[in-house]
């Protein structure tokens, strides 16, 4: 697949402090075209939610549906956004009456601050699709996109479909009126190859004044080896530890468990172990999947059947749910037009002086090239992304920097004096605005460096 990157009209100023208010109208579409065992005849909308699906911390919006049907919410410019049409009767993933639609878009994703009017928004209880009520071309110029742009969003916003049931617990609540903040996040991580995905991987030798190669038979090539699939959830609503990670592979203990499975009945592939995540009040764990290790395996949700993602916690005995995961397969993780960071450490007589970077676009399997500013406020996370450095002798001793969403810098280097033969090896990663952590660009160790974990 080679995707095509857009250029976004840019008519207003991207920030996160503008707003854009949308309303419309939901009517539920009439019940007697649906009388199927699998489609409750009649359905209610009483709120309408908007998910921003965006790694660690998604946003969501809830709107009372008034009597006769009208809606108003704000969200952030800037954000794509899930919009589900909710019916606060029902439990779980019935709540969800149905996902908005918009040719092949799955999300909403305003680049304007002002008003937008979805009309009468047509509601099938059936299909679980929502239609808004003005013409597709009309919809994403109100939405400040180009054609181009909405092409390519159309092409990889699935993956915000994860956030379509309003009620994760199964509490008979909506979370968010309970600000029940749970997320599921991916982190995919990569490693970068010397010409091949068979070849040496770069070291910090390799990084020191220099970018490592974007063409030639040295070209860097991306080789994706781990992903994860983390639920998460504040440690007030359960702090329990549920991956015994002494053990191999990371296996599960105090009643965790997880469940994946498809919509249209296939079997998705095992997952390879397990692993834990947390950071300040957050709390997570999920299945692991060792791409590189493993010859053929593709993630749950990747093959065209979305997938439910059940996570149990057994201290509780509460189940998180998330349906319509839709995830990339490996393939698409590669194809033109994904994005790394390429950084060079500059030094002086040994010790770093400065981090150069610059935000490089795949454009074959054999060569990269500098990624625009509109592609990465299109597709990067406001805060860029993020420079993890080890330092030895301990793997612990980690030093951060944060690289800015433009497209190439220099930061000063403001850590004690430091040259290769003090680093372990350092990890680069960036958040996508769609729910994906990626691990790409990093480097190891030099020969003889060893570190403590």
């Amino acid at each position: 697949m080679r995707i095509i990157w857009p250029f976004l009209l840019l008519a207003a100023c991207n920030l996160d402090s503008d707003r854009v208010t949308i309303s419309g109208r939901a009517v539920v579409a009439p019940s007697a075209a649906a009388r199927t065992a699998a489609a409750p005849l009649d359905r209610t909308v009483t709120h309408v939610m908007a998910v921003d699906p965006e790694s660690a911390s998604p946003r969501r919006s809830l709107a009372a549906v008034d009597p006769d049907g009208n809606f108003t919410l704000d969200v952030d410019v800037g954000r794509p956004y899930v919009f589900v049409f909710v019916d606060d009767s029902a439990v779980g993933a019935d709540m969800a009456v149905a996902l908005f639609r918009a040719s092949t878009l799955d999300t909403i994703s305003p680049q304007l601050a002002g008003h937008l009017d979805l009309g009468d928004t047509m509601v099938d209880p059936v299909t679980q699709t929502a239609t808004a009520g003005v013409p597709y071309d009309e919809l994403i110029g109100a939405l400040g996109l180009s054609p181009e742009a909405a092409e390519y969003l159309g092409a990889i916003d699935d993956l915000s479909l994860r956030y379509a049931n309003p009620d994760i617990d199964g509490n008979g609540v909506i979370d968010a009126v309970e600000d029940h903040p749970f997320a599921l996040d991916f982190h995919v991580r990569s490693n970068l190859r010397r010409g091949s995905s068979s070849g040496a991987s770069f070291t910090v030798s390799d990084i020191t004044d220099h970018f490592v190669p974007d063409s030639g038979p040295d070209v860097a090539v991306p080789v994706y080896n781990l992903t994860s699939a983390y639920v998460l959830y504040p440690a007030s609503y359960d702090a329990t530890e549920y991956v015994a990670m002494g053990a191999p592979g990371g296996q599960l203990e105090n009643g965790g468990a997880f469940v994946a499975t498809h919509a249209d009945g296939s079997v998705p592939a095992s997952n390879t172990s397990f692993s834990q995540l947390g950071f300040g009040d957050t709390r997570g764990w999920g299945p692991d999947y060792d791409l590189e290790r493993t010859p053929g395996l593709e993630l749950p949700g990747s093959s065209g059947s979305p997938a439910t993602f059940a996570y149990t916690l057994g201290a509780t005995g509460t189940t998180l749910t998330f349906t319509n995961v839709v995830t990339r397969s490996r393939a698409s993780l590669t194809a033109d037009g994904s994005l790394a960071i390429f950084v060079q450490l500059r030094s002086e007589a040994g010790s770093f002086t400065a981090i150069d970077y610059r935000w490089m676009k795949l454009a074959s399997a054999t060569s990269w090239v500098p990624a625009t500013a509109e592609e990465i406020a299109l597709t990067i996370s406001g805060d860029g992304g993020h420079i993890s450095f080890h330092r030895a002798p301990s793997w612990h001793d980690e030093l951060g920097v944060a690289i800015p969403p433009q497209p190439s810098g220099t930061i000063a280097w403001s850590f004690a004096a430091s040259g290769p033969a003090d680093i372990c090896g350092l990890a680069v990663s960036y958040d996508d605005k769609l729910g994906m952590r990626h691990f790409v660009g990093g480097a190891d160790p030099d020969p003889g460096v060893t570190c403590t974990f």
